[in-house]
């Protein structure tokens, strides 16, 4: 009888090791595996969200597309990638034909490469510390001196090897109501033209005193390239 239950013990001892056996060789890994794809799964989630999201972003963006494609086309007439003066010409005789007035001169100089602006705090740092002692009375500081000067806005990816200006001057012959519309004309064009000087001459067309003086209006400003490549130089 006793023998019969150590045989009984030992066979449930057996029984014991096999089960935790086939618990840790079989059981376990599997369920390690599980762990592991539950963990992978919980990342999977994460990156489809913010991938759907980042998708979802792109398609609102995509909407705006011809906008933004239209926007840069006007920006690329305006500030065009070469001289092109040969169209801006065009469009000054055209403007000119549609203010009434005669075009009777257009001159244009060498691009002038960019220059990035510099603060008025700084300018006014290089003026002779010696002009301030020779007044005789010190001004009371106001608001707009005392307060911080604003900075030039500019952009790194603008300068002197892309961008340049180049100095033009137009003169057209006509009334003052009519030379107003051609500037107007011409500042609402495609091509940027900014006016920065404006002056006027008048002259007698025929001897005969009666006969009515004509006004020349001369029109000086820059007009604007901004290369693609920086190596490429931009000639009239």
């Amino acid at each position: 009888m006793t023998r019969n239950r150590l045989n009984m013990l030992l066979a449930v001892v057996a029984m014991v090791v096999v089960a935790l056996a086939g618990f840790f060789l079989g059981v376990q890994p599997h369920l390690a595996q599980a762990a592991s794809d539950r963990t992978d799964q919980v990342s999977v989630d994460a990156t489809n969200r913010t991938t759907a999201a980042e998708l979802a972003r792109l398609k609102d963006r995509a909407k705006s597309l011809p906008a933004m494609r239209a926007e840069l086309a006007e920006l690329t007439a305006s500030v065009p990638s070469s001289a092109n003066m040969s169209s801006f010409y065009g469009a000054v005789d055209s403007v000119a034909a549609q203010a009434g007035v005669k075009v009777s001169a257009i001159t244009t100089s060498d691009a002038l490469a960019y220059t990035a602006p510099v603060a008025a705090s700084t300018a006014a740092g290089t003026e002779d510390p010696s002009a301030s002692t020779t007044d005789e009375a010190t001004p009371e500081p106001t608001a707009a001196s005392t307060g911080a000067a604003t900075a030039p806005v500019t952009d790194p990816a603008i300068s002197a090897a892309n961008f340049s200006a180049i100095p033009v001057s137009v003169s057209v012959d006509g009334s003052f109501d009519q030379a107003l519309s051609f500037v107007g004309g011409m500042q609402d064009g495609a091509r940027l033209f900014l006016v920065t000087t404006v002056s006027s001459s008048i002259s007698q067309d025929s001897t005969d005193p009666a006969a009515s003086a004509a006004t020349t209006w001369t029109f000086g400003g820059y007009v604007y390239v901004l290369t693609a490549d920086s190596d490429t130089v931009a000639k009239g």
